[in-house]
């Protein structure tokens, strides 16, 4: 039987570097720590953190604070793709970004990190959590112990950005602007723009929220920025140089100011995640050697050449995008037949119906004609 790219659990790898908040150069010094690591296969970037995915037995480089092996590597996956690790719990936007660093990773490795996100979502879709990145103002405010009112200017017209600003309408900041290069194309309603070029003229504001983007130069707040009573510097590498007239407070601040009540939340959804994921996980281990999951496999081959196929025809097509539909749509189609595969007393019937789907490989692999049910029959 030939080796359809299965790994041993055991044998994934992941390695951490906790980048909140960090100076530009302190992020590039830990991507070119990166750079030693020889078997990087996925690679997930949040505003938190970097994570490199991979399996073999070797120590992480460049002295990665995180290092985790099987079980505890898919599990914490699976804490940061449920908003688990968040400054604001549960917030949607970090699970599209674990999606995205597993978009392309091989086959035997996103497996598992396609139980991570199952879990995840899983979890998610209980809990019903309703907060989002822009209730980081919230949190903001609630660690400087302000109240909200008066002045809010948002730096950054991004996704984040955007939320923010709206989360300080509802919060009820008499005015609320946005600053960017350029006018965004969408933007809250009765939020108002201003160039980033020109945000000294606007005068004093109370609070000043950095949501700019990674590409973004730091600025200096005692001549870049207006007056300010508080400032949230939300970005990383971070927004703001730490010398300013203002208070600031920044995301790795606020990482650190979960109360008891939170931290006991946290510790009782991820003992409930771990639930999740070792059912996924031993329906796995029980597929793995099964006619169902030979069937799985295959699944997987043809959906991969495919979405290889739409990305050469479709290039304008984010690959993240191509990636997360296709998925989607096989998982939904496959679920069912192999829930009732599974169910079939008749195990020589189940074999011999699985064997009208697979391709030429796994039929050689299986023995050739004559012998496909017994080597089948034989998982």
């Amino acid at each position: 039987m030939k080796n359809h790219g299965l790994i041993s659990l055991e044998d994934v790898r992941l390695c951490a570097w906790p980048t909140a908040s960090l100076a530009r150069d302190e992020v590039e010094s830990i991507r070119a720590s990166m750079t030693a690591e020889p078997d990087a296969s996925a690679t997930v970037t949040t505003c938190q953190r970097i994570e490199v995915l991979s399996f073999g037995a070797s120590e992480c480089p460049g002295l990665a604070p995180v290092h985790l092996h099987g079980r505890e590597a898919i599990l914490h996956l699976a804490e940061v793709a449920a908003g688990l690790h968040s400054v604001v719990l549960g917030e949607p936007q970090v699970l599209g970004q674990v999606r995205t660093g597993l978009a392309h990773a091989p086959a035997a490795l996103r497996r598992y990190g396609d139980l991570a996100l199952a879990a995840a979502r899983e979890l998610r879709r209980r809990e019903s959590f309703s907060m989002h990145s822009g209730h980081l103002l919230d949190r903001g405010l609630a660690a400087a112990e302000r109240p909200s009112g008066g002045r809010l200017l948002v730096l950054g017209a991004g996704h984040m950005g955007r939320l923010v600003a709206a989360r300080g309408l509802e919060l009820g900041f008499d005015d609320v602007f946005i600053a960017a290069r350029g006018e965004p194309l969408t933007a809250p309603s009765g939020v108002r723009y201003v160039a980033l070029d020109r945000i000294t003229a606007l005068g004093d504001v109370q609070v000043i929220a950095g949501c700019l983007g990674a590409g973004a130069p730091e600025l200096d707040a005692r001549t870049g920025l207006p007056g300010a009573d508080l400032i949230l510097d939300l970005g990383t590498p971070r927004n703001v140089a730490p010398e300013s007239h203002a208070a600031i407070l920044t995301l790795a601040m606020l990482l650190r100011g979960f109360d008891a009540a939170d931290a006991a939340r946290r510790t009782a959804l991820s003992a409930e995640l771990g639930r999740l994921l070792d059912r996924r996980l031993e329906m796995m281990a029980r597929d793995s050697g099964s006619a169902v999951g030979l069937l799985r496999r295959e699944v997987e081959r043809v959906r991969s050449r495919e979405t290889g196929r739409i990305r050469r025809l479709h290039p304008e097509i984010p690959p993240e995008k191509v990636e997360a539909i296709t998925r989607s749509l096989v998982n939904q189609i496959f679920h069912l037949p192999a829930e009732r595969l599974r169910g079939l007393e008749d195990s020589a019937l189940r074999d011999r119906i699985v064997e009208l789907f697979l391709g030429d490989d796994d039929m050689e692999g299986a023995g050739g004609a004559p012998d496909r049910v017994e080597a089948l029959a034989a998982r």
